[in-house]
This record gives structure tokens, sequence and C-alpha cells, in this order.
């Protein structure tokens, strides 16, 4: 929690999305797993699971988010999941299914506390956007959540070409409300992608622990 005479001299607060504001529910894999039976393969959501966190792990893109490569980046996550458990028919329409699974908000769950802080944080005047290393489907989610009224900004990897932990993106979505670095606070749940490097770019930035987000703030 930043002291409250720091925190009045805050004019915008920016939030890591997928791991903060709210989370994958129950799993990749189980989402994965689910949509992969339609398709003829049949695979325990554990270990689909714990194939998808090797292949991201490996695959991970850092730095820079090339907006025409972002698909191509999940077609070969997926693919590489998958198919190591075996063939799979149509695998593009599977692919299509499990991308767009992702944009909808049945799919996840919010944090607690998270609309109760976003509606506080706009009454206090504060300005808010989300940081995200995520593409268009991030949009659709914002929309089905209903939680489009809070934010003046998405600040998106896939579309802006920059990706955490490059301080660039954070200095973008401070042009994008028109403050100062100084003036930004942001909230993630990762500390280098999101703490560190918003630091590096002139922001205070808190680490998201998991929880209730109103412990972060002094007010709410």
């Amino acid at each position: 929690m930043l002291p409250l005479a720091i925190f009045e001299e805050i004019e915008a607060v920016f939030f890591d999305a997928e791991g903060t504001l709210f989370q994958i529910h129950p799993s990749v894999g189980h989402i994965y797993a689910r949509i992969c039976k339609e398709y003829g393969l049949r695979v325990p959501p554990q270990e689909m699971e714990k194939r998808f966190r090797e292949v991201f792990g490996r695959l991970n893109r850092g730095g820079k988010a090339r907006p025409e490569e972002c698909l191509a980046y999940w077609r070969q996550i997926f693919r590489e999941t998958v198919t190591s458990f075996g063939p799979l028919d149509r695998l593009e329409e599977a692919f299509e299914k499990c991308y767009w699974a992702f944009a909808t908000a049945k799919n996840f769950v919010l944090s607690p506390g998270a609309r109760e802080v976003l509606a506080n944080l706009r009454a206090q005047k504060k300005k808010l956007a989300l940081v995200s290393n995520w593409d268009e489907r991030l949009r659709h989610l914002v929309l089905d959540f209903g939680l489009q009224e809070f934010f003046d900004a998405l600040i998106i990897s896939c579309e802006v070409g920059y990706a955490k932990p490059d301080p660039t993106i954070y200095l973008l979505a401070c042009q994008k409300l028109q403050i100062k670095p100084s003036k930004g606070l942001m909230i993630g749940d990762q500390l280098e992608d999101d703490v560190l490097a918003a630091r590096r770019a002139g922001l205070w930035a808190l680490r998201y622990p998991g929880g209730d987000l109103r412990r972060l703030f002094p007010k709410l």
C-alpha cells in the first residue's frame, strides 16, 4: 500500500489484466481439454495444463509484441500443447474455438473487490487503464464483464507493438492518459513485468499478491 500522501498525488492507476484484475477459471488446461474433447481428443485437464505451462514458458515472448504475429504465436502454443497428446480432428477449427474462449467472461472470475476498487477510484477522479500483454480478445472480455465504463484506455501489447517487461509500454500508457510517469501507479501480480518494469519507466508500482484488491489502496 502506498502512503496516503503519495496516493493522493496519483493521477492514474494502471492495472494488469489476467492474474490481477481477473483470473482464468478453472485453467487454460481445463478449457483446452474441454474443447479438444469435442474434436476427438481426450486429455485429463491437469495433464493439458501441465503441458500448456511447459510450452508457454518456452515460447513466451518478451520485450516486443508485433501485432501481426500475435495470432500465430497463440496458434503455435495451442498446436504444441494439444498435438503432443495425439491427433486432433479439424485442428484449426479447434484452435479458433479455444482462442475465442478466452474472450468471454464465463471462463474467468473477477478478483475479489475488483469492481469496487474500479468504482471507488473513478469516484476519486483517478484515470484508469489496463496495461496487458494480450491481444484483441481483451477488448471483448472487458465488454463481457461490463467494465468498459471504468477505463480511459486499454494498452494492449499486440496493438501497440511492445510488451512487458519493456518499459516502453508503460511510457505509451502514460502518454495515452496524458500524465507524467511519476503520477502513475501500476498494480500487477508479476514482479518483473508489472512492478520492476513500471518502476524503470518512472511509475509507482505495487505487486498484487492475491486476495482482495482493496487492501492495496489506502482510501478504499
